[in-house]
């Protein structure tokens, strides 16, 4: 998303990398966590950057890093990021609008077409039928004056529940 796959030039991708990687001081922390690189991206992009206080960010261009470890930026290296990783953010939109345009037509025509074999046909329709005898043989029956479905007799229920409320 940030990295153009074709087209751009190998040492050209190796060297923003890098720079991102010095920038977040990779090395010293040995790695960079998920957490740094969406505030660092989100500088890149203008959505987001995390102002903390208590970082003395003067000390690098690019934020800076709490005595926890906690990655910041304020305003101002928000702004320096962007502008010197342009590209990045250059690639994020020209991807993003790319993803937006490529969704096919509804209407597409697809070569692959799929159907049921005659076998399969044939059972679904001796399972509707079994069903079908099962669910008439199984029909709600009157019980005692009162219907076996529930349905029925959550409402009957609900009316005499009512008509009690009525009476106090």
């Amino acid at each position: 998303m940030f990295i153009k796959q074709s087209g751009a030039k190998e040492e050209e991708t190796t060297e923003m990398l890098m720079k991102v990687w010095k920038a977040l001081e990779g090395d010293k922390r040995t790695g960079v966590s998920t957490e740094t690189l969406k505030v660092f991206l989100g500088a890149v992009i203008k959505i987001m950057f995390v102002d903390d206080p208590t970082i003395n960010s003067s000390s690098s261009p690019y934020g800076a890093f709490s005595l926890e470890g906690k990655y910041a930026i304020n305003q101002a290296a928000a702004t320096k990021i962007h502008q010197d990783f342009v590209l990045m953010y250059l690639n994020h939109k020209s991807y993003s609008a790319a993803a937006t345009t490529a969704k096919p037509a509804e209407d597409a025509e697809y070569s692959f077409k799929p159907s049921l074999c005659e076998h399969s046909v044939t059972l679904a329709s001796a399972v509707r039928e079994k069903r079908g005898a099962k669910d008439k043989e199984q029909q709600p029956t009157q019980t005692n004056g009162k219907s076996a479905d529930p349905v029925e007799r959550l409402t009957q229920a609900k009316k005499e529940l009512e008509a009690y409320a009525d009476i106090e």
